[in-house]
C-alpha cells in the first residue's frame, strides 16, 4: 500500500509544480479571451446561472450553505432567480431546528418552545468545529463569545476554508455588533491578500476556488476577481447543471455546497459587471 501512496504523492506534487508555472500565463490568456469578446461571456455567464439554479430547484431539502448564499446572492445582486430562497427556507424552518437560521430570519430563535419537536441539526447533519464557530458569530450579540476574534484567527489557513470563514463570521459579526467593528475589519484585510493568491496559483476551479471569489466579491472586491477565474468556473459546470468537487460527496457528481458558492460567484460578476453593484 506504500508504493501506491508514494507514487500519487509524486504526481500530485509534479502536477502542483506545473500548475505554478503555467497558470499565469494561462490566466492572461483567458482574460484577454473575455476582453474580446466580454458581452458573449456575461451571457454564458447568464446561461449558466439558469442551468445552475435549475439544478438546485428540485432539490427537496438543501443546506443551510445553500439558503444563507442565496439570501446574500439575491439581496446584494437583486438577481430573481435566487428567490427559491424563501420557499426552501420554509422547509428547512419546518424540518430542522437549527440556531443558523437566525442568519435567514433575524428573530429566530431554536429555544423557542415551539420549535422543541423539530428535529436538531446537529442529530440531522452534525456541523464541523468552523460551522461551529460561524454560529458562534451569529449569534455574537445575544450569546457572548468575548474570545470569537481569536478564534476566528486561529482558523488562518493560507487561503482554504478556515480562512474564507474567517470573512463570512468576521461580516456576521459586523451585522450584529458582536465585536468591535474596526477591529473586525482589520482581521477580514488580513485574508484579502492571501486569498487572491490561493486563486493566482491554481488551475483548479473547485468549491474552495469558488468560495474564494465569493468571499472577495462581499468584501467588496470586484476588482480582484479575474474574467480568467470566472472562465474556468464555467468551464467546471457538468452536463446536468451543477459542479462538483473533489473528494466531496457524492464523490463525481454536482453537490449543493460547489453549485451554491458557483452561482453566488457568477451573479456577483455578472451584477458588477452590469453594473447592478
Amino acid at each position: 500500500m506504500a508504493q501506491p501512496r508514494l507514487h500519487e504523492r509524486v504526481l500530485r506534487s509534479a502536477e502542483f509544480r506545473f500548475e505554478r508555472a503555467t497558470v499565469p500565463l494561462r490566466n492572461e490568456r483567458l482574460d484577454a479571451a473575455y476582453a474580446r469578446a466580454p458581452d458573449l461571456w456575461l451571457e454564458r455567464v447568464d446561461r449558466a446561472i439558469d442551468r445552475g439554479v435549475a439544478w438546485l430547484l428540485p432539490q427537496a431539502d438543501v443546506s443551510m450553505s445553500v439558503l444563507f448564499c442565496a439570501k446574500r446572492t439575491l439581496e446584494r445582486t437583486g438577481d430573481s432567480r435566487f428567490a427559491f430562497l424563501h420557499e426552501k427556507a420554509e422547509h428547512y424552518r419546518r424540518t430542522i431546528r437549527d440556531p443558523a437560521l437566525r442568519l435567514i430570519y433575524p428573530d429566530y430563535d431554536d429555544e423557542d418552545p415551539a420549535y422543541a419537536g423539530v428535529p436538531h441539526v446537529q442529530g440531522v447533519r452534525p456541523y464541523y468545529p468552523v460551522e461551529l464557530l460561524m454560529l458562534d458569530a451569529a449569534w455574537a450579540d445575544k450569546r457572548p463569545q468575548p474570545d470569537i476574534l481569536d478564534r476566528l484567527r486561529a482558523f488562518a489557513d493560507n487561503g482554504f476554508y478556515g480562512t474564507t470563514h474567517i470573512v463570512v463570521g468576521g461580516l456576521m459579526l459586523i451585522w450584529n455588533g458582536g465585536a468591535p467593528a474596526e477591529e473586525v475589519r482589520e482581521m477580514m484585510a488580513e485574508t484579502v491578500p492571501v486569498i487572491r493568491r490561493a486563486n493566482e496559483i491554481t488551475a483548479r476551479a473547485e468549491d474552495i476556488f469558488a468560495e474564494r471569489c465569493m468571499v472577495l466579491q462581499w468584501l467588496e472586491r470586484h476588482d480582484l476577481i479575474r474574467p480568467s477565474w470566472i472562465i474556468r468556473l464555467l468551464r467546471n459546470q457538468l452536463p446536468d447543471g451543477g459542479w462538483k468537487a473533489r473528494n466531496m460527496p457524492p464523490l463525481g457528481q454536482s453537490n449543493q455546497h460547489t453549485v451554491i458558492v458557483t452561482l453566488a460567484a457568477l451573479a456577483e460578476f455578472l451584477a458588477h459587471q452590469r453594473g447592478r453593484l
